[in-house]
């Protein structure tokens, strides 16, 4: 399922109130269904489903810049920290409880249910499945190549405006055809001109 079709999530979507609480106990029927196998396709109901909440947005981008694995106390406490503004080391005990408690009664068996995560209670630990992919094209943005596809490549301009007025300068001083009529006033007036363009240059890009 693309992006392209399909478009971003919308404001509305993704829309929360903290999901710390209500959304937190609203899924528990998920908990005890087997988990789909690794790779299997997902509704788009079930995927705006799963990403309207930020914590389980969290825990897919945590796991992506961790090589797809971490253990439930990390990711409880990153989730903790980034959702009350303070590092790791300053969470009391009840910010790591609730974002734990949240994590592993309702976030994770839903979201393992689905086979986005493969999630071993026992061991506390969490991998990214397969499946996962069928979520990021909501959630990344464009690649940085195609975003910047779109803008013209303008580092040729500087020394393309550089030689340009060298080489008119240059004719006139030496006195070549029409330049030779060309007052030193004017010299100047495009020597300034060229540095003024190449300085809007070197700010666009």
């Amino acid at each position: 399922m693309s992006a392209g079709n399909s478009g971003s999530l919308s404001g509305d979507q993704l829309k929360t109130d903290s999901e710390t609480s209500t959304d937190d106990v609203s899924n528990l029927e998920e908990i005890g269904k087997s988990s789909r196998s690794n790779g299997s396709a997902l509704e788009k109901g079930e995927i705006f489903d799963l990403l309207k909440n930020s914590r389980r947005r969290s825990i897919i981008q945590y796991l992506r810049a961790n090589d797809g694995y971490a253990e439930l106390n990390e990711v409880a406490e990153h989730i903790a920290a980034d959702e009350n503004d303070i590092t790791v080391r300053e969470l009391s005990s009840d910010q790591r409880k609730r974002v734990y408690i949240g994590l592993y009664q309702c976030h994770l068996p839903k979201m393992d249910s689905l086979g986005v995560v493969e999630y071993d209670k026992n061991r506390g630990t969490i991998e990214l499945q397969d499946s996962v992919s069928q979520l990021l094209a909501y959630m990344d943005p464009v690649d940085d190549d195609e975003s910047g596809s779109s803008d013209p490549d303008r580092r040729w301009l500087t020394p393309a405006i550089a030689a340009t007025v060298v080489a008119l300068v240059g004719l006139g001083t030496l006195g070549i055809g029409a330049l030779s009529a060309v007052p030193a006033a004017a010299w100047t007036v495009l020597c300034v001109v060229g540095i003024l363009a190449i300085i809007g240059v070197q700010y666009l890009n």
